[in-house]
């Protein structure tokens, strides 16, 4: 995670709530098919969704079909994050006919920025009671799985039924939901109840609108807000004209809100110049970039080589000099766990809806 990635679930969560680091949150599925015969690939991925629906395999040069499925049971609410192969692949998706469960969903397809209008798709509104078919050839999914218990209004559930979600609310959810799904892994357990709040909170609202509920979900809109200035910042970070005023222009938000949401980070500037002096360590380890340290510090804005290398040595406990010379190692760590079969076979995402309360 970047600097400050670890408070956006805490734009999530009410004040004061307790931390227990020594007990993450964990998936309670995770399936991937990439470690079984390429001809048992897609049969895995199906397996895994009985129940839930029908699938066929449609398309694949090789007859391989590389996934992976990721399902977090958030009490009475599912999140699921699938990795499928992409162009080149498709498989079709069917509800089952005689369907068990009823369960309303939240589905963000998973596109190339080419493909999708803006650069963004947005979440479609389905029910797993209701007929539903169409072909896949998405480069994955987000979707959530809702409670049957009045979660939102049954009337309103029904006239969003297949439709995407449009406008700026639904822009808003999309990055809710992308941002939901990566910081899941850092949530603990005692964080689990505040983050399904949260996200209750913030669907009732895109889903239906009204002043009371946008001001109950004033803290994820806050955390979605502020991962869109993150981005903004990290493609300009090059500009040195990218201040304060700018970032607000760009998102259309007032200047007080973006400093009060960038406060846990030390402050907007603080933040664009620790990203600076990430870039600049990146050139500066790197053998095959031999400009002179100030050149490297000069294209990320460091205009002063006294001021730079002091602020440098404030962030990485280091000179950029001494960095140069004994080559910067970044601690970074992306550990897969792959599932295995096991005696009885793996849960399913059919038992994982049984097992919601």
């Amino acid at each position: 995670m970047d600097i400050g990635e670890g408070i956006v679930m805490d734009n999530m969560l009410e004040a004061g709530a307790e931390r227990d680091i020594d007990h993450k949150f964990t998936c309670s599925i995770e399936v991937s098919t990439q470690s079984f015969p390429s001809d048992n690939q897609f049969e895995i991925f199906r397996n895994a969704h009985v129940g839930v629906a029908d699938l066929t395999f449609c398309k694949s040069a090789d007859g391989s079909f590389p996934a992976r499925l990721k399902v977090w049971m958030l009490g009475s609410m599912l999140v699921v994050s699938t990795v499928l192969p992409g162009k080149g692949y498709a498989h079709e998706w069917r509800h089952v006919k005689k369907a068990a469960l009823d369960n309303w969903y939240l589905c963000l397809p998973v596109r190339p920025l080419t493909r999708a209008a803006g650069g963004q798709t947005l979440p479609h509104l389905r029910c797993l009671a209701k007929p539903f078919e169409v072909m896949v050839e998405d480069e994955g999914a987000l979707s959530v799985f809702l409670p049957s218990d009045g979660f939102v209004p049954t009337s309103t559930l029904e006239s969003l039924l297949h439709r995407k979600i449009e406008g700026a609310l639904g822009h808003l959810l999309a990055d809710y939901l992308v941002l939901l799904a990566r910081s899941l892994a850092d949530v603990t357990m005692a964080e689990v109840p505040y983050v399904v709040e949260a996200t209750r909170n913030l669907i009732i609202a895109c889903l239906a609108p009204s002043r009371d509920r946008l001001v109950d979900a004033h803290r994820p809109i806050g955390a979605v807000v502020l991962e869109r200035a993150k981005r903004l910042i990290n493609t300009r970070l090059a500009d040195h004209s990218l201040t304060a005023e700018v970032i607000c222009s760009e998102l259309g938000v007032s200047r007080s809100r973006l400093y009060r949401l960038f406060e846990p980070l030390g402050g907007v500037a603080a933040y664009i110049r620790h990203e600076r002096l990430v870039r600049t360590r990146a050139g500066i380890s790197n053998s095959n970039d031999v400009r002179a340290i100030f050149h490297i510090a000069e294209e990320w804005g460091f205009d002063d080589p006294s001021a730079y290398s002091r602020a440098f040595r404030h962030e990485f406990g280091m000179t950029p000099k001494e960095a140069r010379e004994v080559g910067w190692v970044r601690d970074v760590f992306h550990v897969q766990r792959e599932n295995s079969l096991r005696d009885g076979g793996p849960l399913t995402l059919c038992q994982a809806l049984r097992g919601v309360a």
